[in-house]
């Protein structure tokens, strides 16, 4: 086995560990098993710190002088792993343990091709097989929860997720369950719906503040022309994208009978465990309202009056789950976002499925629902931070600034800048509700005015979903010490708690 120093010395020195990781007192390699080419599969477990316990996997080569360097993403190990996965191939571990690899039949020509990877938490190359882009990601982070290659291989061939080449996964000494390595599947050219919508956006500002570098003097803090006028005019800016949206509806609601049909393999859908995530949705509140006292960014009364209507939602989630009956489960992405949606075709990628089947843990403890929230949460995410973006560049000041000052409409502003704070985020929230209205109203449904009216049966689940995620992103981010984007939770959280909703989107009430 290799020695701990040398390890270290590895991971002191990448660029790709998280904090957690880098707080750790030592990473201890666990297991290992060469790959060929002189590269070594190492699996590492951290010590101390706030990431003790987690997994790493570190493939590794020695350079000329015999030190560890990093292998992820070098030719030798992508070649390595296709080819073993082409085979079929079976490597015995240090310990006792195996790495499993498994693919598609056959890789005549391998060969890298350039690729700038961005901003990943995982390892990313782009390879050209017999022909064709694939993408070979390596997961840095080990762990059950990693589901993505399992579904990529479940969904081959749906025409919604990228098609599966192979994948591979480490199976301890002694140990049944496989954890999840790496995957190739076929590159899919495009890009996240996120990116149309933030050029519409952006396009929207000059009509609406009278061009480029200022702002309408005389426009009333009802809008360009008061609430009707400004829905008019983003409805009419929207239409452009209104079809490609629309496709992108559809596309998600097959996406999720797909998923149904192979993943569920005809068995009927569990009952939506609703006591136990509304139990610990509010435990979890309880929790967040205790540390909301030490979050010297927010102002007081925007965290007293989110964490009021926080309490309220629970209590009325209570009543109207007494209420109802049973609510449905069924599998999903599990964490959507924007970017994970492809448009142009649409396409689905990073799938975190909680669950591959009724016989795994977990099956029930999801919902389509959760994605229409998932992404109606980042709307509101991208909306607010597009308008703190463009109110700041009015007023000359930093965007932390209007995103604070939008938690009270701008109370402590001066009468000219408190219109432009208000106009801007009056439009960016009315676009907000436009965009959710075309791409999340329930399929068929032509009501996208202001957002569609949920089928009153999903109701008490999608609120519950949303309340969860908005719970575990403000969790996420008074931890990680984030109040700019803290504030965009607290801003949705105080409009929950309403006994009669108003208009809203499918996963936002504002």
């Amino acid at each position: 086995m290799t020695s701990d120093t040398q390890l270290h010395e590895l991971l002191r020195g990448a660029d790709w560990p998280p904090e957690d990781v880098r707080r750790a007192d030592r990473c201890v390699p666990v297991d290992e098993a060469p790959l060929g080419s002189g590269i070594t599969l190492f699996v590492v477990s951290v010590v101390g710190g706030p990431a003790h316990g987690g997994l790493l996997l570190v493939p590794a080569r020695a350079d000329g002088s015999g030190r560890l360097v990093d292998a992820q993403g070098s030719e030798g190990f992508d070649l390595a792993c296709v080819r073993l996965m082409a085979a079929g191939g079976r490597i015995p571990t240090a310990r006792g343990g195996h790495v499993d690899f498994r693919g598609t039949a056959g890789a005549r020509a391998v060969s890298p091709l350039p690729f700038a990877q961005g901003r990943s938490s995982n390892s990313l190359s782009l390879l050209d097989i017999d022909g064709r882009p694939h993408l070979h990601k390596t997961y840095r982070s080990l762990g059950a929860e990693v589901r993505e290659p399992e579904l990529l291989r479940l969904m081959d061939g749906s025409a919604h997720t990228p098609r599966w080449f192979g994948d591979y996964g480490y199976v301890p000494p002694g140990g049944v369950e496989r954890l999840a390595l790496g995957v190739v599947y076929a590159y899919t050219p495009g890009s996240g719906i996120d990116t149309p919508l933030r050029a519409n956006l952006r396009a929207l500002w000059p009509g609406l503040t009278g061009g480029p570098g200022g702002v309408r003097e005389s426009a009333p803090s009802g809008g360009t022309g008061g609430p009707e006028r400004l829905d008019g005019l983003v409805r009419e800016h929207l239409a452009p994208l209104a079809t490609p949206l629309r496709t992108a509806r559809s596309f998600l609601g097959g996406f999720h009978e797909e998923l149904r049909v192979r993943l569920g393999r005809g068995t009927p859908p569990p009952d939506y465990p609703v006591e136990r995530a509304l139990r610990a949705a509010e435990e979890r509140c309880h929790a967040l309202a205790e540390r909301a006292g030490r979050e010297a960014g927010l102002p007081a009364a925007a965290l007293d009056s989110a964490f009021d209507s926080l309490t309220r939602e629970i209590a009325l989630l209570r009543t109207a789950f007494d209420a109802a009956g049973t609510h449905p489960a069924g599998p999903c992405h599990g964490d959507l976002h924007l970017s994970h949606l492809l448009w142009d075709p649409p396409r689905l990628i990073d799938i975190s499925t909680p669950s591959t089947g009724p016989d795994v843990p977990g099956w029930a403890e999801q919902s389509p629902l959760q994605d229409l929230v998932a992404l109606g949460r980042a709307l509101e995410y991208f909306a607010a931070d597009e308008a703190a973006y463009e109110s700041a560049r009015l007023l000359g000041v930093d965007s932390t600034e209007t995103m604070l000052a939008s938690l009270d409409g701008g109370a402590g502003l001066p009468p000219r800048e408190r219109s432009v704070l208000l106009l801007v985020f009056e439009a960016a929230d009315t676009w907000r509700r436009h965009v959710a209205g075309l791409l999340l109203a329930p399929a068929g449904s032509d009501r996208d005015r202001a957002g569609p009216g949920p089928d009153a049966s999903d109701e008490p689940l999608r609120r519950l979903l949303y309340l969860r995620r908005l719970l575990h992103e403000l969790d996420y981010n008074f931890a990680h010490a984030r109040p700019y984007h803290a504030a965009i939770d607290l801003r949705h959280a105080m409009a929950l708690g309403l006994p009669s909703p108003l208009a809203r989107t499918l996963t936002a009430r504002t």
